[in-house]
């Protein structure tokens, strides 16, 4: 395969992503693995599935669960189960993030809600594709929130204290929090703890971008590092006006 082609990737990671679907929908066992701390057995079933097919295609592979992996021109960051917790206990807001990164940073993206079947796809430049059941009738496009005010924010941890917003949940998968912006879903969303890596966000950070929300990292670092070790804070938000506003309120909380 041409591993430049950003069509050809982008229908490997569809390929992977419906495989690694019928697998989970084959899983009995959902507890810890016990091999490292907060690991999941289904968090090991994926990684499995979804490595090697990406190194026999070319990529370098950058996962949660096996690291830094292979050599090649471009990057595939991969999440294989973001949201492993909520997967555990049954909830359905659980997901694959796959994004190709290469020197000009992420090229493309899939975020798949492995339990409701929602998909979104990003290509750099080429705009957001969404398919899925809650996702029907939905413009692949932010609500267009300006004021904090009215917004309703996503959170990853515990804000400290009210910011001023109207409405708030914590749905624990960050990348699936962030494409609900990219859809009008939610208004914002912020990480609070500067706690993710960067396969938990990249992912969802070109959804986001390609659908026309703004997206910041909320200590003002380097948000496309592929490390292992770095952890970063994404924020997101429908409109440069509203980030600006959940910025100042995150920089309140520092």
């Amino acid at each position: 395969m041409s591993t430049k082609d950003p069509t050809v990737i982008l229908d490997l990671f569809e390929r992977l992503e419906s495989e690694l679907r019928l697998r989970l929908n084959q899983q009995r066992g959902w507890g810890l693995s016990g091999e490292r701390d907060g690991q999941y057995v289904h968090d090991v079933v994926a990684d499995e599935l979804l490595l090697q097919p990406l190194l026999d295609a070319g990529f370098r592979v950058l996962s949660e669960e096996s690291g830094i992996i292979g050599k090649g021109s471009i990057t595939v960051v991969v999440d294989p189960v973001d949201g492993s917790t909520n997967a555990s206990q049954g909830l359905p807001w659980y997901a694959t993030s796959l994004c190709a990164v290469d020197v000009d940073g992420p090229l493309v993206s899939l975020v798949s809600n492995l339990a409701l079947g929602d998909r979104y796809r990003a290509i750099r430049d080429e705009g957001l594709e969404v398919d899925g059941p809650t996702l029907v009738g939905r413009w692949a496009q932010p609500s267009g929130e300006t004021t904090l005010a009215n917004a309703l924010v996503s959170f990853s941890g515990l804000p400290p204290s009210h910011g001023g917003w109207s409405q708030y949940r914590t749905f624990g998968a960050c990348a699936l929090d962030m494409c609900a912006v990219a859809t009008g879903a939610f208004d914002a969303f912020v990480d609070v703890d500067s706690a993710h890596g960067v396969w938990d966000y990249l992912g969802a950070w070109l959804v986001c971008q390609e659908a026309g929300a703004a997206v910041a990292e909320g200590g003002g670092k380097e948000a496309v590092v592929l490390s292992h070790t770095a952890r970063r804070a994404p924020v997101a938000a429908a409109t440069p006006e509203l980030l600006g506003q959940v910025m100042a309120m995150r920089a309140e909380w520092s």
